[in-house]
């Protein structure tokens, strides 16, 4: 598993949601959750329950995610969007209708795009510290 992988892994609660412009009250959201377990999301509490493969491209600016449903209301659907991730605090930018990834994040009316920032929730694995670097070698 790569490293930007590895810092997702864990419980994630999301605290807030706009989709296409318009940011539902925080109640119709209360509770939800995406799980990552390897390359694998479970998204909970969103009226259904929506599971798939995670493909992360870290390299690119913003970085870049796809998500392929293969259980739930989007089964067979792919998905792509742009994420930051900071310490315990994940974004997420998600082309709904399968469509490219989103330049931005942010959302407007028609826009097929959802914005989501969630936490870490407490007690779940912690993401890897980065690599140590090694001090130079000196030789005389």
């Amino acid at each position: 598993m790569d490293e930007e992988l590895a810092r997702l892994q864990g419980e994630w609660a999301i605290v807030h949601l706009e989709i296409n412009g318009l940011a539902p009250a925080p109640h119709t959201f209360a509770g939800a959750r995406m799980v990552i377990h390897g390359d694998r999301f479970e998204s909970l509490g969103m009226g259904a329950v929506y599971e798939g493969t995670i493909e992360l491209d870290a390299d690119t600016l913003p970085r870049v995610f796809r998500m392929k449903f293969t259980a739930g209301p989007e089964k067979g659907n792919t998905n792509a969007g742009i994420y930051e991730l900071e310490g315990d605090r994940w974004r997420i930018c998600l082309n709904m209708t399968g469509g490219p990834a989103p330049a931005a994040f942010e959302t407007s009316p028609g826009s097929g795009c959802a914005l989501e920032t969630l936490d870490r929730v407490p007690g779940g694995p912690p993401p890897p510290e980065a690599p140590a670097i090694a001090p130079p070698v000196i030789i005389e």
